[in-house]
């Protein structure tokens, strides 16, 4: 018989995980900024594959080392995401699963009604679609940081609500699309970060739907 977690111990597990989707989300949203580079210098990850080559590189980078670092990230994330190439990657939602391929469908308005019905918005000052996968991985950070606090304020029905949320939201949503979008980025990407980004979240996304599968 598998052991129950104690709730110190789920805690735990549902503050890592809502590290990397806020890891997740941060890297995907923009152009990195420096300080987040300091970040990964100072305490990142342990983690595998190239992402882990990648940010073991950054130890003995000195701060004019790491502005040429984010300079040439600038680059990349701008020849993959912001149409500075022939094939640029749209991380949108509605493009992967829309049967048009176009922007603004119906998967955008889904994740807006799963957004408004606890109480999250998309700042209107960004000015793209909420279903941009940097707002949907933010949307899971925020659930399980919610979850956390109804734990520590012994609201475990609320917990519990939150996590059937998490649950539909993976299915419906982001496992339906993070594999082909981790994949183009992968095809895309010239630097080891994207790359080994890209795979991150795929293996993660992957992982937590086959995690959560069993109680839908």
């Amino acid at each position: 018989m598998e052991e129950k977690l104690t709730v110190a111990q789920t805690r735990e597990i549902m503050g890592q995980r809502a590290a990397i989707y806020e890891f997740l989300s941060i890297a995907f949203g923009e152009e990195l900024p420096l300080a987040f580079l300091r970040s990964l210098r100072e305490q990142g990850p342990a983690l595998d594959g190239e992402l882990g080559t990648f940010i073991a590189s950054l130890a003995d980078a000195d701060d004019a080392a790491l502005e040429a670092v984010r300079i040439d990230l600038a680059a990349e994330y701008a020849r993959i995401f912001l149409g500075m190439s022939r094939r640029p990657v749209a991380p949108y939602e509605s493009v992967y699963t829309s049967p048009t391929g176009l922007m603004m469908q119906e998967a955008r308005d889904e994740a807006v009604a799963f957004y408004r019905r606890e109480g999250f918005s998309v700042d209107e000052n960004i000015h793209l679609p909420e279903d941009h996968i940097a707002f949907e991985l933010g949307f899971m950070a925020g659930l399980i940081r919610n979850a956390m606090a109804a734990l520590d304020s012994g609201n475990g029905a609320e917990a519990e609500r939150l996590a059937a949320v998490q649950e539909s939201f993976i299915a419906d949503h982001l496992a339906s699309w993070v594999p082909s979008l981790a994949q183009d980025v992968e095809n895309r990407a010239v630097t080891g970060f994207y790359r080994g980004l890209a795979a991150l979240m795929r293996d993660f996304v992957e992982a937590e739907a086959d995690d959560l599968a069993p109680s839908r």
